[in-house]
């Protein structure tokens, strides 16, 4: 009598489960998550060097299907952000200027936001936004460049947001080109900066819906509970 009521609730479950998987198809249907590439291609400070080669960076953004956009900065080899007081590891400028919260950002590095349009840097105008980073990070002047990854997370923004600011550049960075022993003693320290002729690539990619993959994940594992309950019966 247990194990045919075992298989009758098992009958009754599986039923239910394909009904709301079947009507799950429409709900999880993938969120369209789009990615925009810049190129840091364009030295703005003074003096050349000859010891990296343009593009000397890249500032990916991911809408991640909204409502937040994913800043990710990776810089070639032989270059990384410094503390010249130049300008800073990442600005940015943002349609209406709105008051905009950070997450995620990588260890070391910090928000700054000024509403006016007052954050310089040198050769390629001035800002609204941008990323500061310690000196235990990037070091001071030419001592220590940060190599690693920058990201950090947009919240309540799209792609359409981000704005080139009046010198036409979507972004700059404060850099040292051609690091060498750990230093930026035998390269040269600037601006570096992306505008809107350096747009690398545009993609789109699918963000699982996370509530569907909650509720799949249970439904296996109820599942997989009752057959081994029949499996002793």
């Amino acid at each position: 009598m247990r194990f045919r009521a075992y298989v009758a609730e098992f009958g009754k479950l599986a039923a239910s489960l394909s009904l709301a998987l079947g009507g799950m198809n429409f709900a999880a249907t993938p969120a369209a998550a789009t990615v925009l590439g810049y190129s840091l291609n364009d030295y703005v400070g003074t003096g050349s060097t000859n010891l990296v080669s343009s593009p000397y960076g890249t500032v990916t953004l991911n809408d991640n299907g909204g409502p937040n956009v994913t800043v990710t900065v990776t810089l070639a080899s032989g270059v990384g952000f410094i503390n010249s007081g130049a300008g800073y590891p990442l600005t940015w400028d943002l349609s209406g200027a709105p008051n905009i919260s950070v997450a995620n950002i990588t260890p070391g590095f910090s928000s700054v936001y000024s509403s006016t349009g007052s954050l310089h840097t040198g050769g390629a105008g001035y800002w609204d936004y941008a990323i500061a980073c310690s000196v235990a990070t990037c070091g001071h002047g030419g001592q220590s460049p940060y190599t690693g990854t920058l990201g950090f997370t947009v919240d309540n923004v799209t792609l359409a947001d981000f704005v080139a600011n009046s010198d036409s550049n979507y972004f700059s960075a404060d850099v040292c080109l051609g690091i060498s022993g750990g230093t930026c003693s035998g390269g040269i320290t600037g601006v570096v900066v992306a505008n809107l002729s350096f747009v690398t690539s545009t993609s789109n990619t699918d963000v699982p819906e996370p509530a569907s993959v909650t509720i799949l994940g249970a439904a296996l594992g109820t599942i997989a509970f009752f057959r081994r309950r029949l499996r002793r019966a």
